[in-house]
C-alpha cells in the first residue's frame, strides 16, 4: 500500500508509519460501524470483497508492527 502525499514526500519513522496506517484502519472501522449501525442489503460478493479488504488492512497492519520492530528507529 502506497502513502499518498505528505507521507510520499518526506520519510516517515517506523512509528510514525504504523501510527498512520492504524488512523486509517481505525476510519475504515468507523465507516464499517456506520454500515453496521444503518444496514443496506449487499449482495454476497461485495460482502466477501469487504472481508478480503478487512483482512487485508489486518494483515497490513501486523507486518507493519513487525518491521518497527524489527528495523532500528531512524530520523
Amino acid at each position: 500500500m502506497e502513502m499518498a502525499g505528505p507521507a510520499q514526500q518526506s520519510r516517515l519513522t517506523a512509528p510514525e508509519l504504523v501510527a498512520k496506517i492504524e488512523q486509517k484502519a481505525l476510519q475504515f472501522s468507523a465507516l464499517l460501524r456506520e454500515l453496521d449501525n444503518h444496514p443496506v442489503a449487499l449482495d454476497d460478493r461485495l460482502r466477501m470483497e469487504l472481508d478480503d479488504v478487512l483482512d487485508q488492512v489486518e494483515c497490513r497492519i501486523a507486518a507493519t508492527k513487525a518491521l518497527e520492530r524489527a528495523l532500528p528507529e531512524t530520523a
